[in-house]
């Protein structure tokens, strides 16, 4: 079977990047209209107010994808509430996104005869960390108080228009307190530890934690026009993606052409797809569709 075009990548480039700073999103705003929904105290405002606590959760947790995107393709977001994207952020993007990070740099030049826990530090910025458990359960609990109407029990039953205004500004002012904490951060980081890259045959360059990476896993090209899928296979000490696709012979001139399985990954059943020989540019035509499939004779035979 021939090999496609760059169907090897080797890992050709190793970077010790620690963090990126960007700008980072600002909590203060919210807080703000949020305690004035509170102060209006009534049953409207308090359920806009619970409406506004959880999506600053949604944005904290959004944030921190936002801040490591260039490490993982949208597509690969198993989930999209908070609690899934920052459950795949921390298995594969940075393990230490929820915890609280300092960034300082030493007052003089590093010095061979100086070891760096006795240098005198200026600090330069923190991200503040959070419980990622705590975010989901106050996520959650704001939408059951405020954010949908209770179901009817029988004919009878009144269907209130607004939840518990008491149990809804509690929980509000749970929330505000969290963001208040999270708003003292100064900087961001796109995460910490050995950085591994490669070109994808789209030109995109792709960046994973070395760390995070695991034998016989697929990651996607980042940029969202590419449909390539690699897989990661360790050499000793060598990150290896090698592309995943589908070999498929030309209709007209038998030449083999290697398609990204993502573009068959996302057709329906039954739906056709088209895509052009890289030899004689024909336009050929593919689709899923149900086959029978059969035994071997043999262990048709010796079956009983």
């Amino acid at each position: 079977m021939p090999l496609c075009p760059a169907l090897l990548a080797a890992c050709g480039d190793h970077d010790s990047n620690l963090c990126h700073n960007r700008p980072m999103i600002k909590l203060q705003p919210t807080i703000d209209r949020i305690k004035a929904l509170l102060e209006e105290d009534t049953e409207a405002s308090i359920t806009y107010a619970a409406l506004e606590a959880r999506l600053a959760l949604e944005k904290v947790c959004y944030d921190r994808l936002r801040q490591r995107h260039d490490y993982i393709s949208h597509d690969q977001l198993r989930k999209w509430q908070p609690g899934g994207v920052i459950n795949t952020l921390i298995s594969d993007v940075d393990a230490h996104l929820t915890e609280t990070m300092t960034l300082s740099m030493s007052k003089t030049p590093a010095s061979d005869d100086v070891k760096p826990e006795d240098e005198d530090y200026v600090e330069i910025g923190t991200e503040v960390g959070f419980d990622a458990k705590k975010i989901v359960k106050m996520w959650n609990a704001v939408a059951r108080l405020a954010l949908h109407v209770r179901l009817p029990k029988d004919k009878n039953d009144h269907i209130p228009d607004y939840g518990d205004k008491a149990e809804t500004r509690a929980k509000v002012l749970e929330v505000v307190a969290e963001l208040e904490r999270l708003a003292k951060g100064t900087m961001t980081f796109s995460g910490i530890g050995m950085e591994v890259s490669f070109d994808c045959s789209c030109g995109t360059k792709n960046k994973r934690r070395e760390k995070l990476l695991r034998e016989g896993q697929h990651i996607h090209c980042i940029s969202p026009d590419c449909k390539a899928t690699w897989k990661v296979t360790k050499e000793g000490e060598e990150t290896v993606f090698e592309s995943v696709t589908a070999d498929i012979d030309c209709d007209n001139c038998g030449a083999t052409n290697c398609i990204p399985w993502r573009f068959f990954w996302e057709m329906k059943y039954d739906e056709h797809g088209t895509f052009s020989c890289h030899t004689c540019r024909h336009k050929n035509y593919v689709k899923w569709q149900l086959a029978l499939a059969r035994r071997n004779p043999q262990d048709h035979a010796g079956a009983g």
